[in-house]
Order: C-alpha cells, then structure tokens, then sequence
C-alpha cells in the first residue's frame, strides 16, 4: 500500500502559480477523469481551494505514480510548463500524506489558524471524487477519518474559537450588548474595504435597517445596494446617528468626524437609548470621551485589534493538543487500514482455499459416479457450495468486524486464529 500527497499552497507558492495549477469548475472533475485514465488502479482525491491544490492518491505500489510523473501530469493537464510550478510542489508519502491532510482538516494548515471553511472543503472534494468514482477503499477510509479528526480537534481544542480580524471582532462585540437585530439600525460610515468587509459580517446578524454613509454619494450608493441598504447623504451623518443602534465607522479622515459635544446633542435627541460605537478607523472618528456618556459603548481599533491578538493567542494554545491529536489518529488510522488489507487477503486465502479443497472433492465425486448426468452434478456443486458459504459466514463476518472496528489486539488475535486454525501461509 502507498500513499502521496503532491501540491502547492499558500506558503510554497504565489497565488500565481496556485491559480495556474487549480481544479476549479469543471476542471475538478475532468482532473480526476484524467487522473483514472491517466494512472489506472489508482485512487484519487483533489483538493483545490484558493490557498492550496493537492492531489491525494493511493493504491497497491504499482498504481500510485512518483512525484515527477504527477508533475508531467499536472503540466500537460494545465497546459503549463512544469519548470514553472516543480520547485514549489510540497510532497508527503505514505504516514506523512495522511497526518498532512489531518493538519488540513484540522486548520493547522490553513493561511488563518482555526478557520472554519477548510473542512467544508475537504468534505466536498472527497464527495466529489465519490462521485466520480475515484477513490476506492483506501482513501475512503482516509478521508472519512480526515472529516472526523478535523471535527474532533475543533471540538476538543478550541482552536476555532475567537474571531482574528478586526471586522469580525466587531461583530462579536455588537453580539455580546445587543440580543437581538431584527429590530435594530445599523449605520456604517465609510465605503471602502474595511466598510464593505464589516458590511458582510453585519449583514449575518439580519439587522432590520443598514445605511451607508460616504463622502462620496456615488460610493455609498455602491456599497448599499451590496448589501441591500439605505445610502444617507454625508451632511445628514447627525441625523443617521440618531436613527442608528450600532455605527460602525471606518474612514479614512485625518481628524476625528464626530466630536463630544455633536454627539452629547446626538444622543439627547436619541433619548438615551443604548448605542453601540465600534470605530475601526485609524486615526479614530470618534472622540474617546464620547465611550463616557451614559448608554454608550464605544470601542475603538486599538481595542479590537487587542481583542483579536487574544483569540489569536488562544487559538495557538490549542496547536499543541491538536498536533498530539493527530498523531493518535494518524497511526490509528494507518493500523487500521493495514488490518483492513490484512483481513481482506486472509479472507481471500480462505476463499480461494475452501474453493480448491470444493473443486477437489467434486472431482473425486463425480469420477466415482461416472452414471450422474449433468442436472445430478449441477444439484450437488450448488448444494455443496452453499454448505461451504453458510460454514464460512459466521467467520467471515466476525472478522470483517473486528478489522473495521479495531479493539486492542483483537484483530491481530483473529487473524492469527484463522491463519491456525484453517491451515493458512501468512502474507
């Protein structure tokens, strides 16, 4: 049995040269068409994501090809020169392919350590490649493995909890004051990146109202209809603040656009409802002494980045156990298969043993009644076939069970006792 893992992710390649060798679209499933044909008796899994593109094989020594005829395959695939992505490609064999794609599944490979989609993304290509009838009992075993080690190490670590950007922090925070939106304004002010990277994680909390506000009319009109929201005028910002539960700002200005006393008038005209200020703008927007008026929240980027410097530090703190996690696993995981394949060449052994000794005595039989026609032997050979069958069920079964579910020594105590007690060679 062989196992290789060959490919490019974000910190062996540029986004170029991922971008030239991707399987995205329909190239993922005209990648493993290509790949069956191309190295038949195979078993084969892509993964092809923005930060990486793997390819997982697996099978007896002869169907798994070398890295270099993998590299051929991926150039002409492609239609790319192999010089121009062969010194980036990263290759794991064997242990390594699968405690690398563990790490995968787990995040521990990822550009951001803990985040969520990765999983996602190795379960839909293993779906995939079932579906292109691509992988065959080896990395099926694998791969289910992967999606239960991945989920395991979330669950056991804590690796992906706390947000890591700014943005994101910030809707933790508006989640923690408000317990519900659907009857809340959110108003963001600023169109630019960060407003329309915030916009998106507002956006999950399903406010009832969003407005945008910009310098720029045309800009805020943009980033509105992105997301489904009212663009304000700039010179009516104070009445927005007003209407607003939670402001999000993220401009560019020089000095502060709103100041403590604009909005001492701001919030006596909003009755003091509670209102949530989250000013991720560098320089600020907002005046601190604003976060000292009553029912106002005010947080600042500084506060946020420090926020998500914590979770990034807590997530770290979770590599360590996740790491000795899939170290379990992986040898697990490689014992496991290994009695897999050894439970299915005994059985083979049995079968084609028990076949012989049938086919044997059957001759005998029948050279000892020469006066049987045909319709006479047709009866016996299945009578005798199916007392061979049902002896055979009951151990066949047990072992099959013990090898998918491994306990301690008991497979290998079953193996052996087959091996003994049906007179087989070991392998």
């Amino acid at each position: 049995m062989k196992l290789l893992a060959l490919g490019v992710d974000h910190r062996s390649a540029p986004a170029a040269i991922r971008e030239a060798v991707a399987f995205d679209g329909p190239k993922s499933a005209a990648g493993l068409d290509a790949l069956r044909h191309g190295f038949p008796g195979g078993e084969f899994v892509v993964l092809s994501t923005c930060n990486r593109v793997e390819v997982y094989m697996a099978g007896d020594v002869a169907h798994v090809p070398e890295t270099d005829a993998l590299a051929d395959f991926l150039a002409r695939f492609h239609a790319v020169p192999a010089e121009s992505f062969a010194p980036h490609l990263v290759s794991y064999h064997d242990e390594g392919a699968v405690g690398h794609l563990f790490r995968v599944a787990a995040s521990l490979e990822s550009l951001v350590l803990g985040e969520g989609q990765i999983l996602g993304q190795v379960k839909q290509a293993f779906q995939e490649a079932q579906r292109r009838e691509a992988v065959g009992p080896i990395l099926n075993h694998v791969f289910q493995q992967a999606l239960r080690v991945g989920k395991k190490v979330r669950e056991e670590t804590g690796l992906d909890q706390g947000k890591l950007s700014v943005a994101s922090v910030a809707v933790d925070v508006a989640r923690e004051v408000f317990d519900t939106f659907a009857d809340k304004t959110v108003l963001v002010i600023g169109a630019g990146k960060m407003g329309d990277l915030t916009l998106q994680h507002l956006k999950t909390l399903l406010p009832g109202r969003i407005l945008v506000t910009n310098r720029s009319p045309e800009r805020a009109e943009a980033a509105a209809a992105r997301f489904e929201g009212e663009a304000v005028p700039f010179d009516r910002l104070d009445a927005a603040l007003i209407e607003a539960d939670l402001v999000v700002s993220t401009t560019a200005a020089a000095e502060p656009i709103v100041t403590y006393d604009q909005y001492v008038r701001v919030q006596r005209a909003r009755r003091n409802r509670l209102a949530l200020i989250l000013d991720i703008a560098s320089p600020p927007d907002f005046d601190r002494r604003i976060g000292l008026l009553e029912r106002v929240t005010l947080y600042h980027i500084d506060d946020l980045r420090a926020q998500a410097e914590r979770n990034r530090k807590g997530r770290q703190k979770g590599v360590d156990p996740a790491l000795a996690i899939i170290e379990r696993e992986t040898a697990a995981c490689l014992a496991s298969l290994q009695l897999k394949r050894s439970a299915g060449a005994v059985l083979r052994q049995l079968g084609t043993n028990a076949d012989a000794v049938r086919h044997r005595e059957l001759e005998a039989l029948f050279a000892a009644l020469p006066h049987l026609d045909a319709s006479d032997r047709e009866a016996i050979a299945h009578t005798i076939c199916r007392v061979q069958n049902q002896t055979l069920h009951h151990p066949r079964a047990a072992l099959r069970s013990a090898a998918a579910e491994p306990s301690h020594e008991q497979p290998h105590t079953l193996l052996n006792a087959f091996r003994h007690l049906f007179g087989l060679a070991d392998l």
